[in-house]
């Protein structure tokens, strides 16, 4: 089930009510505003704003400001949009579109918890929308043509989300790299997550777009399997896990998975980069094609339903958070910028 965050009176923040927050990490922490001003009339958003800890650490506050920068850039169906960037007082923030579902990671847990995978035409279907995202990204051209040569490096379960709807939406570009960044990784720097490392990645070799696809194919064998696949107890030990790249076939944990789809996964996963997909598209086109040649003939569940089933606690309870913030009006002192 969903926690509740206790009931707090809506915080002021610039052109912002903080309402609650969604969750905190190592270095920000994400709220669930509602956005006033001249552009946001009350829209829901999700505001994205640095710990105060790193309020003085111009490193992170530099890097924090590519990711705004970036996302701004990006406008596509499959990726969240953001929608602006500011800073108040030492705090730099940036405002997101807020996406009400669940994360791929979130859906995995599930899976193991409850011992049933995702049927596997929806795992299809989630891994197609996150890779139209990435190709559109992967592709981006700034205002006079030029590539920006934009690559995620840190995706994992976590970045991609399923709204109840059906809709799938790539985040957090906050580690991207791409042409004319304010912030460079330094070399023998790895940025990325453990378990989904490109084996170029580990050995810091020039990456391009290829070492995301590989992020995609653990994103598709974990799902389809219900198994980690570089599953360890370090970050150590997954380094040295990945490194090796051994693949077990995803078939050996799911005899239901046919072995035109086996395929697909273990060449999004060949550890050799020249054998694997060069673009996203060409891995959302092969599996739109083994959909296409191996749905079942009845009717099938779509990721809509998916979601509003498996997790129907969850949904009754973010339409019920819904419908208390959508009657959140700004207070009359409001200092509106």
């Amino acid at each position: 089930m969903l926690p509740r965050s206790p009931k707090r009176p809506p915080t002021p923040f610039g052109d912002y009510l903080l309402l609650d927050r969604a969750g905190v990490g190592g270095m920000a922490e994400v709220w669930r505003a509602k956005m006033f001003g001249a552009e946001g009339q009350g829209r829901l958003v999700a505001l994205k704003r640095i710990l105060p800890t790193f309020a003085e650490d111009e490193e992170f506050m530099t890097m924090f400001l590519d990711e705004a920068k970036l996302g701004i850039q990006l406008l596509h169906t499959n990726i969240a949009q953001t929608f602006e960037q500011g800073q108040i007082g030492p705090l730099l923030y940036l405002s997101q579109e807020y996406v009400p579902g669940k994360s791929l990671s979130e859906i995995f847990k599930h899976s193991r918890e409850t011992g049933w995978t995702m049927p596997i035409h929806l795992v299809c279907a989630c891994i197609t929308g996150m890779c139209e995202g990435l190709d559109y990204a992967h592709r981006k051209k700034d205002a006079r043509g030029r590539d920006l040569n934009i690559i995620h490096r840190g995706l994992s379960l976590a970045d991609v989300l399923v709204s109840y709807e059906g809709d799938v939406k790539v985040i957090d570009f906050g580690i991207a790299k791409a042409e004319g960044r304010i912030t460079h990784t330094q070399p023998g720097i790895i940025k990325g997550k453990f378990g989904y490392l490109s084996p170029e990645q580990l050995d810091g070799l020039p990456l391009d777009r290829r070492s995301d696809v590989f992020a995609i194919g653990v994103c598709l064998y974990e799902l389809l399997t219900g198994q980690r696949l570089f599953d360890a107890e370090t970050p150590l030990e997954a380094v040295e896990k990945l490194r090796k790249a051994k693949v077990t076939p995803p078939s050996v944990h799911n005899r239901r998975i046919p072995k035109a789809l086996e395929r697909i996964v273990l060449r999004a996963l060949a550890p050799d980069v020249s054998e694997r997909y060069l673009y996203a598209s060409e891995l959302s086109d092969d599996l739109r094609h083994f959909l296409a040649q191996h749905a079942d003939s009845g009717p099938q569940l779509d990721l809509r339903r998916y979601l509003r089933v498996t997790f129907a606690e969850d949904l009754r309870i973010e339409e019920e958070r819904r419908k208390e913030y959508a009657q959140i009006e700004p207070p009359k002192d409001f200092d509106l910028c």
